[in-house]
């Protein structure tokens, strides 16, 4: 029996039942009745307690990963300060894309690396990745007028990892090593970069309006 309170245990089932939903669903698939049934409520009631609406449950799942993913850059960040490589492309990249990799580890990783790629309309630019976006851009000689290299860069990397998440999910057996698959990721996230100084930040401008 659990020594939590009950009503911790129930925000962290309704948490991650709506998790789940939202993944294989969409945010806008799902209503609050379905998150309710399948965290074991007699009602709405319970979700509207715990989180108040569909909105505010979606940033409290967010808000789990993005924290965990904000703390294993930093750390990154400071392994790279520490060994004079602040500069260095291969070290950028890495900050930049393994954090939300590891996320891929467990359950609740891949189900948030789907919820994210599966929000129209939603910006993953968030201004902590738009920040590691630019500190990328500049090793390679980009300025502000290439931005848009980085929304990029951005979109694919979730798109990407979203449908590694679902393959791995569903244990897709013609599934490529997740090594191989990070290589590839980062090798075309790089491409974006370097075709992105060839065309030169005023054609940029142009092809983002």
């Amino acid at each position: 029996m659990s020594s939590r309170p009950r009503g911790e245990v129930t925000r962290e089932r309704i948490l991650r039942r709506a998790e789940q939903l939202f993944a294989r669903h969409g945010v806008e698939g799902v209503t609050l009745r379905q998150i309710a049934r399948a965290a074991r409520q007699r009602n709405v009631a319970a979700v509207q307690y715990h989180f108040g609406g569909k909105q505010e449950l979606l940033d409290a799942i967010l808000g789990v990963h993005l924290d965990g993913i904000d703390r294993r850059r930093r750390e990154l960040l400071d392994a790279h300060e520490r060994m004079g490589e602040m500069e260095d492309i291969d070290a950028l990249l890495s900050v930049l894309v393994d954090p939300l990799v590891e996320k891929l580890d467990e359950p609740s990783g891949r189900a948030y690396l789907r919820i994210q790629a599966g929000r129209p309309g939603a910006d993953p630019m968030r201004p902590a990745t738009r920040t590691m976006a630019n500190r990328f851009g500049r090793a390679f000689g980009l300025g502000p007028g290439h931005a848009l290299a980085g929304r990029f860069a951005v979109l694919l990397l979730f798109g990407a990892l979203a449908d590694r998440a679902e393959a791995e999910t569903s244990r897709d057996p013609e599934i490529a090593d997740r090594d191989h698959f990070v290589e590839l990721l980062k090798a075309a996230i790089r491409g974006i970069y370097n075709e992105a100084g060839a065309v030169g930040p005023a054609r940029s401008r142009r092809l983002a309006g």
